[in-house]
């Protein structure tokens, strides 16, 4: 089976990527850490997200809008992966022309943001830094649409999503959302959400 993840920074893709491997035997890849480690290989910084957006872009540019998510599904020996951080609709056309499924994870905005700084203090040499609120919101602004489509258009990817996980309350509410996203999964194909 196949599952990729997405929504806004802070929502809360690792935290139901996590759950799949550790509850259901998934694979999980995050796009996110692919960028960081081409980013570490080329010694710049991989905690700026400027630069991540960067180098992310220009592999698109240079080898397909799909490159991240082509990559991480050619290099999996799993049956079932799930696949994070999905920022260009040809990623999530990848994973539907594979017979995968789209799972949307939303979460209020102020509620991202708070749970992002504490990733980021958590783990620093990770994730790196987050400024103000405001700084927040307008890294996010540039990231939801773009003309270009090398580039991330994380609006297109949600609206593409075929089943949404609401991340405004407790783990135990989103973990009995995914549960029964896997419940509907396997009883057959879910389309739209």
């Amino acid at each position: 089976m196949l599952v990729g993840v997405v929504g806004l920074n802070g929502s809360g893709k690792d935290t139901v990527a996590i759950y799949l491997a550790e509850h259901y035997g998934f694979d999980y890849r995050d796009l996110g850490q692919e960028v960081r480690e081409e980013v570490r290989g080329r010694n710049l910084n991989p905690l700026d997200r400027n630069v991540m957006v960067e180098i992310a872009n220009e592999m698109r540019q240079r080898f397909g809008f799909d490159y991240w998510c082509r990559r991480v599904i050619n290099s999996s020996k799993s049956n079932d992966l799930v696949i994070t951080s999905l920022r260009n609709p040809a990623e999530i056309e990848l994973i539907k022309s594979n017979g995968g499924t789209i799972f949307e994870v939303h979460a209020e905005q102020r509620m991202r943001f708070e749970r992002t700084v504490e990733r980021v203090r958590s783990d620093p040499s990770k994730h790196g830094d987050v400024g103000s609120f405001e700084d927040f919101v307008a890294k996010e602004e540039r990231e939801l649409t773009n003309a270009d489509p090398a580039k991330q258009q994380l609006i297109k990817c949600i609206a593409m999503a075929d089943m949404g996980l609401d991340n405004n309350g407790t783990l135990t509410s989103l973990h009995l959302q995914i549960d029964g996203a896997m419940a509907a999964l396997r009883s057959g194909p879910v389309r739209g959400h």
